[in-house]
């Protein structure tokens, strides 16, 4: 009987990731939809041959009135697929509604809970569901925002910590395995409302794209997302040397000496300086217009000119020196350098 393509992708997705082998442990996200319900069937099928360890995770964000309904359908599941469950209640914060919204609030509150969760489960990686079409969805999203190379490379299917074997497979493919496999999943009413950004690409974006412009654009926008990946990850290596070369000593907070950074093109310059920003307190909250007014306080060079910057922190020119203090140790998770996660 031939291998389900599910499970040959995750087989692949765990030996390049070196997760392949006994006594490894991973997480899989699930919340019931059809991505998550297929991700863990296929999983367990990949995962029992090299003996790695599967634990399934479910967050209720209690968000809506039968949001516990959910939660029983992933216990019985899991009961059914004889994996281990392990699950949480937690609702988002109203600042973090209100500061994010909605969408990205509970995105945070379900992250946290899966590292929770593999932290205690001593898990090597957390598995996604993410598919082909969220990650055109994703490019797509970026692009009407505005995002350079690293926005756009979006999700990756493997970053030392997020696992995503289901990069590479369309919707269609995950439907066939559960009608393949009779396994049931949930339908997410919300997945219809299109006062979500998201749901607007996916049900009216992305279809008119198809119809007018190109049948195959998920996977166009998927080679678009590889290709930015492979070159910013270039750009990166070359502007953290960089930036090393540009790192001085100081009394306080991170210096680096302008000369240095000055004499390197634009397009470097501004990398090593996203850099030199994630290296002293995380990228959250950083723009395009705060690395551009950055890059532009180290062509100056004025001495004693500074900017504000997120995380409380400041940027001042001092004797030839860019320096950035005022780490606030609540600001060094590095969400922008994490892949968009939904």
């Amino acid at each position: 009987m031939p291998t389900p393509p599910l499970v040959s992708a995750i087989r692949r997705s765990l030996d390049s990731a070196g997760l392949s082998r006994p006594g490894v442990t991973v997480v899989a996200a699930l919340s019931g939809g059809p991505d998550s319900v297929a991700l863990l069937d296929a999983l367990l099928r990949a995962a029992r041959k090299p003996g790695v360890t599967v634990v399934a995770a479910h967050l209720d964000h209690a968000l809506r009135p039968d949001s516990a309904a959910d939660a029983q359908f992933c216990e019985e599941l899991c009961d059914r697929l004889k994996v281990k469950l392990r699950s949480g209640r937690a609702r988002p914060s109203a600042t973090a509604m209100r500061e994010g919204g909605l969408e990205e609030a509970a995105r945070l509150t379900r992250y946290s809970f899966l590292r929770r969760v593999a932290r205690e489960e001593s898990a090597s990686a957390i598995v996604l569901g993410h598919t082909l079409d969220d990650q055109a969805e994703t490019v797509l999203m970026r692009l009407v925002r505005g995002s350079g190379a690293l926005g756009l490379s979006a999700m990756k299917p493997w970053d030392g910590e997020l696992l995503r074997p289901l990069l590479d497979s369309r919707r269609a493919a995950i439907l066939d395995h559960l009608d393949a496999h009779r396994l049931p999943y949930l339908s997410d009413p919300t997945n219809q409302d299109t006062s979500f950004v998201r749901n607007r690409v996916r049900h009216e974006l992305i279809p008119m794209l198809e119809k007018n412009f190109n049948p195959n654009i998920a996977e166009a926008l998927g080679r678009t997302a590889r290709s930015l990946a492979e070159e910013h990850l270039a750009l990166r290596e070359v502007a953290a040397q960089l930036l090393d070369r540009a790192t001085a000593s100081a009394m306080a907070g991170t210096a680096f000496e302008i000369s240095v950074l000055k004499s390197a093109p634009e397009g470097l310059g501004k990398t090593a300086i996203r850099e030199a920003l994630r290296r002293s307190g995380g990228l959250r909250s950083v723009s395009f217009t705060h690395i551009d007014r950055l890059w532009n306080l180290v062509v100056q060079s004025r001495g004693g000119a500074t900017l504000p910057l997120p995380g409380r922190r400041t940027a001042t020119i001092v004797r030839g020196r860019l320096l950035l203090t005022g780490l606030d140790p609540s600001s060094t998770s590095d969400s922008t350098e994490k892949p968009f996660l939904s």
